[in-house]
């Protein structure tokens, strides 16, 4: 029934209006519409609620490994960048080349992701209401949030790496 109160306030009336009818009726259960809603979308609001911190878990992962993966690039490569700054490189080339090295990885994983997700969304339409399992949108946001933490990740040794001192670095073993 349709009320502009509070319907759990309507309950005792409800039960006193049918069992005046019939007092045999068991009422077990009364519930309001919002209340039948959300015990159906239960489910699915759990799932999608994993699959969120699965997400999240997963990009914090990746970049993550990128950091570690330019970070033992650039702390390998010490010699080379000391070798090349005293040649002439200037601090933003060295910044660009260790970037470029991270965005590249960064790419590579990106296309392999992006036809794992391409795969796997056939399997998650049930989960789906109102959007397109292959929504352009989507993809768009996710592949420029990844980007943008991969570039985040690999600025900070990319920095490192530009401010290292020459002479040292060519010392170094």
């Amino acid at each position: 029934m349709r009320t502009a109160r509070d319907p759990q306030t309507l309950v005792p009336e409800v039960r006193r209006a049918i069992w005046s009818v019939d007092s045999s009726l068991p009422l077990v259960r009364i519930a309001t519409m919002a209340d039948v809603l959300s015990a159906s979308e239960s489910r699915r609001t759990f799932a999608l609620t994993v699959f969120s911190a699965f997400s999240a878990a997963a990009l914090a992962l990746a970049t993550l490994g990128i950091y570690g993966v330019v970070a033992g690039s650039v702390a390998e490569r010490t010699r080379e960048m000391g070798l090349r700054t005293a040649l002439g490189a200037t601090r933003r080339k060295l910044l660009r080349l260790v970037v470029g090295q991270g965005m590249m990885l960064t790419a590579i994983g990106i296309g392999i992701g992006l036809l794992g997700a391409i795969a796997a969304s056939r399997g998650l339409t049930s989960l789906l209401f109102g959007v397109d399992p292959l929504d352009a949108p989507t993809y768009v946001a996710v592949v420029v949030l990844v980007l943008s933490m991969a570039a985040v990740a690999s600025l900070l040794p990319a920095s490192r790496a530009a401010r290292s001192d020459p002479t040292a670095a060519l010392r170094s073993d």
